[in-house]
């Protein structure tokens, strides 16, 4: 019986090393950097965060996005020290180049 739990966790400890980088996490696919907090818990709250990494928007552009959501989908309107950590994590992460997105 131990043993079994043993090789179990092995294996999943083996797994675990083998997920590629952008595995999910508490944040799902969204990438692991300052702001990740902060864009997840306000944009999954109506939608799924492949929404977000599947984007490739300019700052101007993710704004935009933003002021849209909130006037015609009736997002809460973050403060603005959040909106602008929320607007520097998404045009550092998901921004024209797509330098994140998802591959799988």
């Amino acid at each position: 019986m131990i043993a079994d739990r043993m090789v179990l966790a092995g294996l999943a400890l083996s797994l675990s090393a083998q997920l590629p980088a952008n595995a999910e996490s508490e944040f799902g696919r969204l990438v692991a950097a300052p702001g990740v907090e902060e864009t997840f818990y306000t944009c999954t709250a109506c939608h799924s965060e492949m929404i977000i990494a599947q984007q490739g928007l300019s700052r101007p552009d993710w704004d935009e996005l933003l002021i849209w959501m909130v006037d015609e989908h009736g997002m809460d309107d973050p403060p603005p020290d959040e909106r602008t950590i929320i607007l520097d994590y998404l045009a550092a992460h998901y921004n024209t180049d797509r330098p994140n997105f998802p591959v799988e």
